[in-house]
C-alpha cells in the first residue's frame, strides 16, 4: 500500500527534475571552448555571430567564414583552451567578458603557447547567445595574475 502512495510522489519529483534540466541554459563560453578544441563545425556555425571576429594570440585576424574554414581544414588546431577568472559586464543584451587561461595549439603563423588574457563579446541575436569577438593576448605569469591582473608580453 505504501508503495502505491510513493509512486505518484516519485513521478512528480522526476517531472520537476526533468523540467529543470530542460530549461537550463548552456554556458556560451564552455560551448565555445569545447567546439574550438574538438573542431565541432556545426556548433561553431550556430554559436558564432555572422559578424564574428577571431583575433589569435599571434595577432592574426579571421572572420567567421575563415575561422571556421581554418578549423575545418585543420589549419588551426587548438589542443587546450581554458578560460578562468572571468569578469563580466553587460551593455544592454551584450556581455563583455575578460579572463585568463591557457592556450596550446598550432596554426600558421605560429601561435604563442601558454598563459593568455582572453576577451570575448557575446551578444543576444534574436534570443540566441552568439560570440561576436574572441581575442587572445599572451601575458606574463606573475603573482597578481591569479586574480586576473596579468602583464601583457
Amino acid at each position: 500500500m505504501k508503495i502505491l502512495q510513493l509512486v505518484p510522489l516519485l513521478l512528480a519529483l522526476a517531472l520537476c527534475v526533468a523540467g529543470g534540466v530542460a530549461h537550463a541554459k548552456a554556458d556560451t563560453v564552455a560551448l565555445y571552448t569545447e567546439a574550438v578544441m574538438t573542431g565541432d563545425v556545426p556548433v561553431l556555425e550556430k554559436l558564432l555571430a555572422p559578424n564574428y571576429w577571431h583575433i589569435s594570440a599571434n595577432g592574426h585576424i579571421r572572420d567567421k567564414k575563415h575561422f571556421i574554414q581554418s578549423i575545418k581544414s585543420k589549419a588551426l588546431v587548438v589542443d587546450r583552451l581554458t578560460i578562468t577568472n572571468v569578469r563580466e559586464t553587460m551593455i544592454g543584451n551584450t556581455r563583455l567578458l575578460t579572463g585568463n587561461g591557457f592556450l596550446k595549439g598550432t596554426t600558421v603563423p605560429p601561435l604563442p603557447q601558454g598563459l593568455m588574457r582572453y576577451t570575448m563579446v557575446i551578444a543576444d541575436n534574436n534570443g540566441t547567445q552568439q560570440v561576436v569577438l574572441f581575442q587572445a593576448t599572451p601575458v606574463q605569469p606573475a603573482p597578481d595574475c591569479k586574480d586576473g591582473n596579468c602583464r601583457i608580453q
